[in-house]
């Protein structure tokens, strides 16, 4: 049976930002049992790919190549919300309005490029730029946690590159590494 490689392409968060991150969650973990993110986990998914072969895969790089480097823009990251709200959250992710238009369009050409160059289907839900910060299953969030999230520092670069990430699912949660 074939090699199956899970995947996403995505735009890191750089390494001051992740940083920054890093700090003010580690104030908040102690504060509910909630899967966190971990730092090596922070980026902004512009398309989950799934699991495709090494062949399709090899095809994607070849028609992202192209877009991995792109005119910057600036990325500001400075609210928390919620999928599907903060009433029943099931994700909790960092977004921004600054960059938010320039990330969907990004979304946007990787999946024309995508379909054009590696026959992968366009994404139907609509793009919502976020960095997730934790998962929840059935959790409520604690009052202390819920007035720290509005203290999230704002995360603000220069955004030039995108990644092709590799996700390969362990016990612990996934491990990324770059494959483009």
């Amino acid at each position: 049976m074939p090699e199956l490689i899970r995947s996403f392409v995505a735009v890191k968060l750089p390494g001051d930002m992740a940083d920054k991150l890093e700090n003010f969650l580690a104030d908040l973990r102690p504060l509910s049992p909630i899967r966190w993110v971990r730092r090596s986990q922070f980026h902004i998914t512009l398309k989950f790919l799934g699991e495709n072969s090494r062949e399709v895969t090899e095809d994607v790089k070849e028609a992202l190549t192209p877009l991995k480097h792109f005119e910057p823009f600036t990325v500001r990251l400075s609210y928390i919300g919620a999928f599907p709200n903060l009433n029943a959250p099931k994700v909790l992710w960092l977004s921004g309005d600054e960059g938010a238009s320039e990330l969907g369009r990004l979304s946007r050409l990787v999946n024309d490029a995508l379909l054009e160059g590696a026959g992968l289907e366009r994404d139907t839900r609509k793009f919502k730029a976020h960095l997730t910060l934790a998962r929840l299953k059935d959790a409520t969030l604690p009052e202390e946690l819920v007035r720290r999230l509005g203290e999230v520092p704002v995360l603000s670069w220069r955004c030039s590159e995108l990644v092709l990430m590799r996700s390969v699912l362990t016990p612990s949660g996934p491990v990324y590494s770059e494959l483009l």
